[in-house]
């Protein structure tokens, strides 16, 4: 199985789907989604960054009733950062369907998500402890329940919440159908799967692993109102070929997109108040290299696979070091280095400090790189037609010269050693102040581009192109 069409969603799930870019699903959703279409238990041990907000979510708002206005299923999670996140999957997976979905955590006020409970929610997202609140208050009935998901159940527990968890089950009909995500399943959550889920289907998920070995990471401190004027700074030293900024809203998403294009940046935004044919325009726009900049959440950017991005700006922190590890593996593909650059301020040092922890590499404060291209080849990727080769050469531009440390011998080095080219292929190597330039055999050029451009010599990162003719 390859295609979310293979697993009997229904349409309107599958228009959604098709709009935020999912193709090919996760080994999670590939095995839950059938068992939990089928009305089983399933017992998921699957961490985050797995796509397991889907896994249940899918399946979850296929079972509801538009025409009903009680709640028929609600997820319940350890966290208000994740309450917020799962809320917002789910709002986009129901883009298409006359469903209400009221994320409740603690933090805002009760009284607002009283009246939104009244209103009619087919769909609560709920915190332990809020959900324990308006249920005492009898602002939240849980006797329509059919659908119970218990999202991170491993931190419930972590965080004391685990005896709340079974007083909310017990309030549940007894005809349910309850899944459990866990990264971990220990003593106390196997015995609450044992007690509250009927013959679950356990799926254990071994998550696919993000390497961040090829990206160069930075961090910019910054204050808040300084945000964008340093954004603007970075850019205009960074000069990406593509970058994908990120931010945790859509409002905010279109709200820099259009600051940026103020300042004359060339920026596109996605985020889930587009409709599809705008979506459409900017994916297209972007993967063709028409636009360098794209702004995005993290949601909307689910399914973008651009070969060639050269920059990932967490221009707001993500949610936890997972987001992360997934934000900044959409660059520094194919063999090339990439860049990742996180804005934080002095109140999220300690974010910043986990995230080090967790890619076990140390994060550098950003400085702007001394080298800039002063001589502009014409990039790969535009159209038109290659460089012809004089004499059988190609002769190749490298953006950093005498200045930048590099001699004629460390060319040598890294095009023998580097992109094992045989010596008889390169035939002139000329390194001048800022730049250099090496011939090389036509049949060979492309080899020493692709494994060259964007690695790093004598410490530092080199781009290298086909010279213009």
């Amino acid at each position: 199985m390859s295609d979310f069409k293979d697993l009997g969603l229904a349409p309107e799930i599958q228009q959604a789907l098709d709009e935020l870019g999912y193709t090919e699903p996760t080994p999670i959703q590939e095995q839950a989604i059938p068992e939990l279409l089928a009305g089983h238990d399933v017992i998921g041990q699957a961490q985050t960054g797995t796509g397991k907000t889907a896994a249940f979510g899918l399946p979850l708002l296929q079972y509801l009733d538009p025409a009903s206005e009680e709640v028929q299923a609600f997820v319940l999670t350890p966290t208000r950062e994740l309450c917020i996140q799962v809320t917002q999957a789910l709002r986009a997976y129901a883009e298409h369907l006359d469903i209400e979905i009221v994320a409740i955590f603690g933090g805002a006020p009760i009284r607002s998500q009283q009246s939104q409970l009244r209103a009619g929610a087919h769909v609560v997202v709920a915190t332990v402890g809020r959900m324990m609140d308006l249920m005492s208050r009898r602002s939240l009935v849980l006797t329509a329940a059919r659908y119970v998901v218990l999202d991170e159940a491993d931190e419930m527990l972590d965080l004391g919440f685990i005896e709340d968890v079974e007083k909310i089950l017990r309030m549940c009909p007894s005809g349910r159908q309850t899944l459990l995500f866990s990264a971990t399943i220990p003593e106390p959550v196997a015995r609450l799967a044992e007690q509250y889920m009927y013959d679950p289907v356990t799926i254990r998920v071994t998550p696919r692993k993000l390497t961040v070995d090829s990206v160069e990471q930075a961090y910019v401190m910054v204050e808040p109102r300084k945000k964008l004027e340093r954004l603007a700074e970075v850019l205009k030293a960074e000069e990406p070929e593509q970058a994908i900024i990120f931010v945790r809203t859509k409002i905010g998403a279109a709200r820099l997109g259009r600051d940026l294009a103020d300042k004359g940046l060339r920026v596109k935004s996605l985020h889930g108040d587009l409709s599809q044919g705008q979506r459409d325009g900017v994916m297209i726009s972007f993967k063709e290299h028409k636009t360098p900049l794209l702004v995005a959440t993290d949601i909307a950017a689910r399914g973008l696979d651009i070969e060639h991005v050269t920059h990932v700006i967490n221009y707001d922190m993500p949610n936890n070091p997972e987001i992360y590890v997934h934000r900044i593996g959409r660059t520094g593909r194919v063999g090339r280095t990439g860049r990742a650059i996180t804005f934080a301020t002095a109140k999220q040092a300690g974010e910043l400090k986990e995230i080090e922890r967790t890619v076990k590499v140390p994060i550098g404060e950003w400085e702007p790189p001394e080298e800039r291209l002063e001589h502009a080849p014409t990039p790969r990727h535009r159209e038109g037609p290659p460089p012809v080769p004089t004499n059988g050469i190609v002769k190749l531009f490298v953006n950093r010269g005498k200045r930048g440390g590099i001699s004629e011998e460390d060319l040598s080095w890294a095009l023998r050693e580097g992109a094992v080219l045989p010596e008889d292929a390169i035939h002139s190597i000329r390194v001048l102040d800022r730049f250099s330039f090496v011939e090389v055999s036509a049949d060979q050029a492309e080899r020493a581009v692709e494994y060259l451009d964007g690695t790093k010599l004598k410490g530092r990162q080199i781009r290298m192109e086909i010279a213009k003719s």
